[in-house]
């Protein structure tokens, strides 16, 4: 969940030299990063993400229609959207200290 928020982060195949023009390499993270996302894990963080966006949007979800795995995915997703919150922050970050 760390790096499907931080997408933008893995790669830039401007900066990759083994990228091709316009392209992606053969180990590209963004590639690993879509295939994960389509897998059973990766599509349940995709209804976590919806539900948390639908849950914004002011639109009633009871509980009891909110599975037990994507209500702990939605404490994850919370959970890594405060931190990167906090890491984009100066002075907020998971580095400092004291």
């Amino acid at each position: 969940m760390h790096w499907a928020l931080r997408r933008e982060e893995l790669c830039d195949p401007k900066l990759c030299p083994d990228a091709p023009d316009g392209g992606r390499c053969d180990n590209c993270p963004l590639d690993k990063l879509d295939s994960a996302q389509h897998s059973p894990a990766g599509m349940l963080i995709g209804r976590a993400v919806d539900l948390r966006t639908a849950l914004k949007l002011g639109i009633y979800i009871p509980l009891n229609e909110i599975r037990a795995g994507e209500f702990f995915a939605m404490q994850i997703l919370e959970q890594e959207v405060d931190q990167m919150d906090r890491d984009r922050l100066p002075g907020l970050g998971s580095h400092q200290t004291g």
